[in-house]
């Protein structure tokens, strides 16, 4: 039995998550450097807000090739449990020469009241394992994952934080990517990967940054843009947020955007929900409050019409002060990850000016598994839906929708 309680503070943090723990392993594949470095963050303390941060330095990199630890590449082994109550592990598998890059951009995880993030150092980043490993770094079966830290805004409740600087933040977001494109990538195709306070700032970058340039759009195999609110006028699939990077609308579409805020079927967003409708929390670009926040089906843009293919679940935490959890996983389980797949369903939504992911716990017939904990009852009151498991539920279809866009790239 699992039993997990989805983390209480995180209805402050717009972006808490679940790891898995295990050791950094050595770096391949990927199309940077060959020679590893030893990575040593304890100068990185306090970057304070006064500077630009240079990415030329490898400490700021949480995953990048030619760096150890390269954080993406712990241990992501799951135990995937079956319909008929069977268990077996499934190795988690990297690319050894993936042929495409994700760059992906944390959410929220100060939480202290503090209004920056400025200790990137090995404490920085420990706070930013959970979300990391539970989103972006399963990604690297198929892609190099990028991942810069970043001096990103804090909350204190559920506002931003006193002084909080969010244009220093997506500066930190600018300049990373912008060190990726001139010193990494090479002329790779790339996805864009995010969540919460991270696809805020990945929104205005690929405004400002990309979505004028068309070079630069060409090699833009999607954009994963989870838990914020890039939006379109009402029945358009671009405009709005971008005037040329539109919504994916089919499998092997590229250049394109995949987004969702996730709700339970149960408890469907309320007038003072937090996501599915545009507001302002992060958000560095005017909006249109006529605007309609978009949707995209991830089963769907993996070609898949029935139940999600995967759901992952953590039974290890790195940042425990930060969750109320108690875990007991299935006997006989030894992964930090568990596997559910074709468990859940979802349909994109349109409710009361809401658009969202309508997520239904829908088991075959015959299925002798216990559910997992996927909500939190609390959370939801407070209109957060299930943003914490935005990526967790539908992860595999998102893996598999961007190694379809990926294949189908010139």
């Amino acid at each position: 039995m699992l039993r997990r309680s989805l983390c209480l503070v995180g209805l402050l943090s717009l972006g808490c998550q679940g790891s898995a723990a295990g050791s950094p392993a050595a770096d391949g594949g990927g199309g940077a450097d060959a020679a590893i470095e030893h990575i040593d963050r304890s100068g990185l303390t306090d970057v304070g807000i006064d500077a630009p941060l240079d990415y030329a330095n490898p400490a700021l990199w949480m995953c990048r090739p030619g760096i150890d630890a390269n954080e993406c590449h712990r241990n992501l082994d799951t135990t995937e449990i079956r319909p008929d109550g069977t268990q077996v592990v499934v190795p988690h598998v990297r690319a050894q020469q993936p042929k495409f890059d994700c760059f992906y951009v944390l959410p929220t995880m100060l939480l202290s009241g503090a209004a920056q993030l400025t200790d990137l150092s090995d404490s920085g980043v420990q706070l930013a394992l959970d979300a990391l490993l539970a989103q972006a770094a399963r990604f690297s079966r198929v892609c190099e994952v990028y991942a810069p830290m970043y001096r990103q805004a804090g909350l204190a409740g559920g506002a931003l934080a006193p002084g909080a600087n969010t244009e220093l933040a997506l500066q930190d977001v600018r300049d990373s990517f912008a060190y990726y494109l001139a010193h990494f990538n090479r002329g790779r195709n790339f996805v864009i990967l995010g969540h919460s306070q991270g696809s805020y700032h990945l929104t205005t970058l690929l405004r400002r940054d990309m979505d004028e340039n068309a070079a630069r759009r060409g090699k833009l195999i999607s954009a994963v843009l989870l838990g914020a609110q890039p939006y379109v006028p009402p029945g358009e699939r671009v405009g709005g947020s971008f005037a040329n990077i539109p919504t994916c609308s089919e499998p092997g579409e590229t250049g394109c955007l995949i987004a969702y805020s996730s709700y339970a079927a149960e408890a469907p967003p309320t007038s003072g929900a937090l996501f599915g409708m545009q507001n302002t929390s992060f958000s560095l670009e005017p909006i249109d409050p006529q605007g309609q926040v978009v949707c995209t089906e991830p089963a769907h843009l993996a070609g898949n019409e029935g139940r999600f293919s995967g759901a992952y679940f953590p039974i290890q935490l790195f940042n425990k002060g930060l969750f109320a959890t108690e875990v007991v996983p299935p006997a006989g389980v030894t992964t930090p990850y568990l596997t559910y797949r074709e468990l859940f369903r979802g349909h994109c939504r349109l409710r009361e000016g809401y658009s969202y992911l309508e997520v239904a716990l829908d088991p075959p017939d015959g299925d002798l598994r216990e559910p997992p904990v996927y909500r939190s009852p609390l959370l939801e009151s407070f209109g957060f839906g299930m943003h914490l498991v935005d990526y967790n539920l539908p992860l595999d279809d998102l893996i598999e929708a961007v190694t379809l866009q990926a294949a189908a790239m010139p």
